[in-house]
């Protein structure tokens, strides 16, 4: 099979504040887990390990990046931003299973490594082979891609493995924050599909040529900042994918087909020195949210 790129569209809104989905508890606020129809990106402020160039050693800190997590999180709210493609808030996400709502993490970029499982999968997006890679984002109506996650593939397991092992190879918040409500995989029902992959993504620790990271931004030592999500130019990718910006959701995905690695590598390589130049920084690594200690009566 040929290697990838993939311009994968994915939903990009926030969930707006105040509204149903929110709860006050001890001067706090909860975002509770997603039960709407829709999925949402999140501002996330989470610790981490991020590089500030592509010949930088790892550092340790605090940072803030925009992802998906559809389970818990204590949100803080900003004032008037300049726009609605800022964050209305940061969220620290957490884990905890009261009230589970129907919607998964993916990609979920927490833990030792980032996964793919479900999301836009069909026909190619079944069948990635080492190496392809997949850039998560949202076409915006001003003419950029809205860059949340750059995805290398390593290797992957069939849903059907998954299943039949009960996710042995993953860890328990990642199997009740995604497995669990996916009936390929740990979810309720004998739904199979063999063809959906769980797909492992290649890590700096693996390959320091070629990885994969979130764009993001370390916290500030006095004041937490929003920004948008890192914008590229509609210019930027189109001699290598033919982005169409007017037709999310109707054409979620974008192919560069091609057996030729060093041009896979070209357009990872032109991502990365943009996400560089825009004053982001390369997230590798993102520590998984731990469990929250709330009970049933407090998010009734």
């Amino acid at each position: 099979m040929p290697i990838l790129a993939v311009q994968l569209n994915h939903p990009g809104a926030q969930k707006k504040y105040p509204s149903n989905g929110y709860i006050h508890l001890n001067n706090n606020i909860i975002r509770k887990w997603n039960t709407d129809r829709s999925h949402y990106r999140k501002f996330i402020l989470n610790s981490g390990i991020y590089l500030r160039s592509k010949t930088d050693t790892p550092n340790k800190g605090g940072l803030l990046f925009w992802s998906e997590w559809e389970g818990y999180s204590w949100f803080s709210p900003y004032g008037n931003q300049p726009n609605k493609f800022y964050p209305n808030g940061y969220h620290k996400p957490f884990h905890n299973l009261i009230n589970r709502g129907a919607q998964n993490t993916d990609p979920y970029v927490f833990g030792d490594r980032f996964y793919y499982a479900t999301c836009r999968q069909k026909g190619q997006m079944c069948r990635l082979d080492k190496y392809s890679l997949i850039i998560f984002g949202t076409p915006d109506e001003r003419g950029y891609f809205l860059l949340d996650t750059v995805f290398v593939v390593n290797d992957f397991e069939d849903s059907a493995i998954v299943k039949g092992n009960k996710a042995a190879n993953y860890s328990k918040v990642y199997k009740e924050e995604t497995l669990d409500q996916l009936k390929e995989y740990l979810g309720q029902g004998n739904k199979i599909n063999p063809e959906k992959k769980l797909y492992h993504s290649l890590t700096w620790g693996e390959n320091k040529e070629f990885f994969s990271f979130v764009p993001c931004k370390a916290e500030p030592q006095e004041n937490i900042i929003g920004f948008e999500r890192l914008k590229i130019p509609v210019h930027l990718l189109y001699p290598f994918i033919n982005m169409d910006l007017t037709q999310e959701p109707r054409v979620p995905v974008k192919f560069l087909v091609t057996n030729n690695l060093t041009l896979i590598h070209k357009v990872w390589n032109v991502i990365v020195d943009f996400t560089l130049q825009q004053k982001f920084y390369l997230g590798i690594k993102f520590l998984e949210p731990s469990l929250g200690n709330l009970s049933n009566q407090v998010i009734d």
